[in-house]
């Protein structure tokens, strides 16, 4: 059984508390289609590699001083 980084999922609690916010703004990036999904029916997971990617996709730099 493979259980690397890219064949785990996570449900929307799970992925909420993995990239450190709230369930409700999660359903929020859900409705806005900023963050990619897997629909298995009515129920949503996350793929860890895509939370990975969207936070990398989200870095902010520090400002050199």
């Amino acid at each position: 059984m493979d259980t690397g980084n890219d064949s785990r999922k996570l449900d929307l609690t799970q992925a909420a508390l993995f990239l450190g916010v709230s369930p409700h703004t999660l359903r929020a990036w859900l409705r806005e289609r900023r963050i990619a999904f897997h629909r298995c029916g009515r129920r949503i997971v996350f793929a860890v590699s895509d939370l990975e990617q969207f936070l990398a996709d989200h870095r902010v730099e520090a400002r050199p001083r």
